[in-house]
């Protein structure tokens, strides 16, 4: 009976195995594309599309860094943090933990 539930399990073990098989070969998506055009005349074509403004240049991806004002000075924040790290009571596990 032992033997019997080992080859049950070791049989359910190897259908479940071979359910999450994979594809092993990689096939590019354009793996049977042969192009018409030489890198040159591709090239001329985007100019021609930019300088008609049929294609939009980026020349970045991302968003610009933007800066908030500020009407203290630099010394005026250092003693600020200052003075805030020492009222800080060190060791105080609500302060850490719980804002208080």
């Amino acid at each position: 009976m032992n033997i019997k539930n080992i080859i049950v399990a070791t049989a359910i073990l190897a259908a479940a195995g071979s359910s999450f098989a994979q594809q092993t070969e990689f096939v590019a998506p354009d793996a049977g594309f042969k192009s018409t055009l030489t890198r040159a005349q591709v090239r001329q074509e985007l100019a021609q599309a930019y300088a008609q403004g049929d294609v939009v240049q980026r020349q970045h991806d991302g968003q610009d860094t933007q800066f908030a004002g500020s009407t203290q000075t630099r010394e005026q924040v250092r003693k600020e943090a200052a003075r805030a790290a020492q009222t800080r009571h060190a060791g105080d596990v609500n302060d850490l933990y719980f804002g208080a």
